[in-house]
């Protein structure tokens, strides 16, 4: 009895002690309140500036919700595991990064030795490299690039990394983001017998940033093996075997490493960016605090050196979502980016850069290893712009490839404006002109193209009923292109019909080109101040009338050192715009023609009124002046006629 008393006792002690060092309720209470005052006060001073905008306070609070549901209040356990020591927090991470591993494993199909999550782009490209980095080397180790890799991520890497250089691998028959693996392996045949450096690393594209292209991977791959060689890959495709449900154990991404952005796949915002290693990486140690053996990874001291909320976050995810909700994002955009490009293709005289034409090829084969379907890869982004069919629909223009160039800026300024949502995008690149010249300058010129892509944007909700409007407007603005094109084609020949029209080369004018009013009795060649005074006010007075009814009209020139298109840069002449049917262009000059006629024909009654006025006026001044003659011969009569008086008082008058 004494013993049980004993031990009684002391449990109740044990027990009052461990209440001792909990937190009052009270206080508990105050702190929470507290946190959720100055949590609602800061969130409700930013949402003060969305008042007048409803669409993108619920957008804001959509994506605001998404991250509470999936990711939690993380920020809490981050501090708490930040604060223990070093030696604890080694003891506890290996279990949430076997967890993490094993949950990205099954949800991206990716298997994979090892994970680190970075906060930073740079970070993941600088954590690869140190780890790949074959430290017997002495010399230089040769990173191969696309030639649109990333130039200041570039200058962040080699001056952090003394031992590394780029060479950036061109591609003259596609595209820039794409590997060439002949010069690939050209390149290093060559740099394999250098004494200063040495084949080290390829960074190759599973879906580039801004073509969502997609390298040869299984080719890259076996090259990098036969010259030992690491391979990492980079892209938005590197998530997307996660849209598969079920996929055979033995299919993996070809490649060493691999860095995916959580953030835009998931539709989360503050993720952190995840980079697998494929190759093995255990490095198995003794660990005696428990007198047992622990399997430590080289990269845990990146890890357990870096801030805990990356890793911490997407542990969160794990054990808060479902599959549906964290893939949701992407499904949605790769669903909504092929609904726009399958109906792209129907329209006519609309070019789809990214558009692959050997589908049997651009499939998950040629990323992966192993029993892999055999599925077309999904295109993250859409780029596409307007082109004529054929040349022959231009092939009288002059620099054709700078006017096809203005319609598209054209399309891009009225697509962007009518729909916001869609976060458009506008491209400029070599690749995408029309025609080659054989003036290699010319070939250098970059042209545009518009983009489109889903995946990066988190704030805007679109649906498919969205895209469908969208679809009908570029169909729209298409054909007025198209009638712009073909007028600004045939406005020379058409205007030679009319006497008093004269046309005026406009090379930097999306719209049909530009027209300037001749009065018949004007001869040009013989042409003075007056007659170019009188062309202005013409001019002038035809901008102002056709404007008030038709806005393909303004008024430009005038300038002296303006555009430098005619030899009379100071004359006036009107710009016309845009045209929606072919035919309009003869409805604007014959009301040009009319209009530039009465209003020639209401000058000259203007000047003929002005001139009888002005000749009334002389007359009257000269009469006037006349008769102060008179008045002024007469005064001066009277002062020489002697006055004669009577008055008895003589010298009172002076």
């Amino acid at each position: 009895m004494t013993s049980e008393n004993n031990t009684n006792e002391q449990n109740d002690h044990i027990t009052t002690n461990n209440l001792s060092s909990l937190p009052n309720i009270s206080d508990t209470d105050q702190s929470t309140e507290l946190n959720n005052r100055i949590r609602n006060d800061f969130m409700s001073y930013c949402f003060s500036f969305l008042q007048d905008n409803e669409e993108a306070h619920q957008c804001v609070q959509i994506v605001w919700n998404k991250y509470l549901q999936c990711v939690g209040d993380i920020a809490i356990l981050s501090a708490f595991f930040d604060t223990l020591p070093f030696h604890i927090k080694t003891s506890v991470l290996p279990k949430y990064q076997i967890e993490i591993i094993e949950w990205c494993k099954n949800l991206f199909h990716i298997n994979s030795h090892a994970l680190l999550c970075s906060t930073y782009y740079s970070e993941t490209f600088q954590r690869v490299i140190r780890y790949a980095f074959k430290t017997d080397r002495f010399k230089k180790g040769i990173i191969y690039v696309p030639m649109d890799f990333d130039t200041n991520l570039k200058i962040d890497l080699t001056s952090s990394l003394s031992n590394i250089k780029f060479e950036h691998i061109s591609n003259d028959i596609s595209s820039e983001d794409m590997i060439d693996i002949n010069q690939l392996e050209e390149l290093i045949k060559r740099d394999i017998n250098d004494t200063q450096s040495y084949p080290f690393m390829v960074i190759a594209n599973a879906g580039s940033a801004l073509l969502g292209h997609c390298d040869q991977l299984t080719k890259i791959k076996k090259l990098c093996e036969q010259y030992n060689i690491w391979l990492h890959v980079i892209g938005d495709l590197l998530g997307s075997l996660a849209l598969f449900p079920t996929i055979k154990e033995n299919v993996n991404i070809n490649c060493d490493s691999l860095t995916i952005d959580i953030m835009k796949l998931f539709g989360i915002q503050n993720l952190p960016y995840l980079t697998f290693f494929l190759q093995s990486t255990t490095d198995i140690k003794q660990i005696d605090d428990n007198k047992s053996l622990v399997t430590s990874h080289p990269l845990y001291d990146f890890i357990l050196h870096s801030p805990s909320i990356s890793f911490l976050s997407v542990w969160s995810i794990s054990q808060r979502c479902s599959r549906d909700t964290i893939l949701s994002h992407m499904k949605v955009s790769f669903d909504l980016t092929n609904f726009l490009l399958t109906n792209l293709k129907d329209v006519n005289r609309l070019r789809i850069l990214n558009n692959d034409n050997h589908q049997e090829t651009y499939n998950y084969q040629r990323i992966c290893s192993g029993d892999v379907p055999d599925d077309v890869l999904p295109k993250p982004v859409a780029i596409f712009r307007f082109e004529p069919n054929h040349i022959l629909e231009v092939e009288n223009m002059d620099d054709i490839n700078g006017y096809i160039d203005l319609l598209n800026l054209w399309l891009f300024d009225k697509l962007s404006q009518h729909y916001p949502k869609m976060n458009l995008e506008l491209l400029k690149s070599v690749h995408f002109q029309i025609t080659k010249s054989n003036n290699t300058d010319l070939n250098q010129a970059p042209a545009h193209a518009i983009r489109f892509a889903p995946l990066e944007h988190l704030l805007d909700v679109i649906y498919q009923n969205d895209i469908q409007l969208f679809i009908q407007d570029i169909q729209r603005y298409i054909d007025i292109l198209h009638a712009t094109m073909t007028g600004r084609k045939n406005l020379s020949l058409i205007i030679s019909n009319y006497e008093n029209l004269s046309s005026i080369p406009m090379p930097n004018w999306a719209g049909v080109g530009a027209i300037r009013y001749i009065p018949s009795h004007i001869n040009l060649s013989d042409i003075d101040e007056i007659s170019i005074n009188e062309i202005n006010t013409i001019q002038a007075e035809l901008a102002r009338q056709l404007q008030t009814n038709d806005t393909a009209f303004s008024l430009g020139g005038g300038g002296g050192s303006g555009s430098g298109t005619d030899e009379y840069e100071s004359m006036f002449y009107l710009r016309l715009g845009m045209i929606r049917k072919s035919e309009d262009l003869d409805i604007l000059l014959r009301k040009i023609l009319n209009a530039g006629k009465e209003t020639e024909t209401s000058l000259k009654y203007v000047e003929d009124m002005a001139e009888k006025i002005r000749t009334g006026i002389e007359k009257v001044q000269k009469d006037l002046q006349d008769e102060n003659l008179q008045l002024f011969a007469q005064e001066g009569l009277l002062r020489h006629l002697p006055l004669v008086s009577n008055s008895e008082y003589p010298d009172d008058i002076t």
